[in-house]
């Protein structure tokens, strides 16, 4: 078990696990973590920055430091919503068997909901022992998708999913334009870009 995640304890938990490279974190990630949080009735949702996503080989632009920066500040003062290095202090590329076989030892009774995207669907039995980890975990896709109409087995939607047009990508170029990233992330992480000068 990693240090960094919280003990378990005797009960049983359902618990979410929101991979990503969040570079950077915004509202979108966090509205979709709390939908999921309710609609699945989670007990906590745990955020894991990857290291590198073996799907987006030389698309990050900052440190691995700066986004586990940037989500602990997104999440402060929330208490159902945790955050997680492990990916981070592994070899990349992260890969998500590895990730729930860590949280699994970590939390040996609890109900490991892994949570996706809409646009994960089509690519989601490439995943790295994608079989072996279907054993693991249940994925529940956040996001309403564009048009698919049967969900693969061990695949879940959110009983009432979103889509939120708020992307990294958009708040990136914002921030190289120096225009106002408020209200696409949380105060404390545009502050963060400011002061780190991230994404010039």
């Amino acid at each position: 078990m990693t240090k960094q995640l919280p003990h378990a304890d005797s009960r049983s938990l359902r618990l979410g696990i929101y991979g990503g490279t969040f570079d950077p974190v915004h509202l979108g990630h966090l509205i979709l973590a709390s939908d999921a949080r309710e609609q699945l009735q989670l007990d906590a949702v745990l955020f894991v920055p990857c290291a590198q996503s073996p799907h987006k080989v030389g698309r990050q632009t900052a440190s691995s430091r700066d986004r586990l920066a940037m989500l602990r500040a997104a999440v402060r003062g929330l208490p159902h919503f945790w955050v997680s290095r492990c990916e981070i202090d592994r070899p990349a590329p992260s890969y998500a068997i590895d990730t729930a076989t860590e949280i699994r030892e970590a939390f040996p009774r609890a109900e490991l909901f892994w949570l996706i995207g809409a646009d994960q669907l089509p690519k989601l039995t490439t995943w790295e022992r994608y079989r072996e980890l279907r054993q693991l975990v249940t994925f529940a896709v956040l996001e309403r998708g564009d048009g698919e109409k049967r969900l693969p087995s061990g695949v879940i939607r959110l009983p009432e999913p979103r889509r939120v047009d708020i992307s990294a990508s958009e708040v990136r170029a914002r921030a190289k334009r120096k225009l106002p990233l408020i209200p696409l992330v949380p105060a404390p992480v545009a502050a963060y870009i400011q002061r780190q000068n991230l994404y010039y």
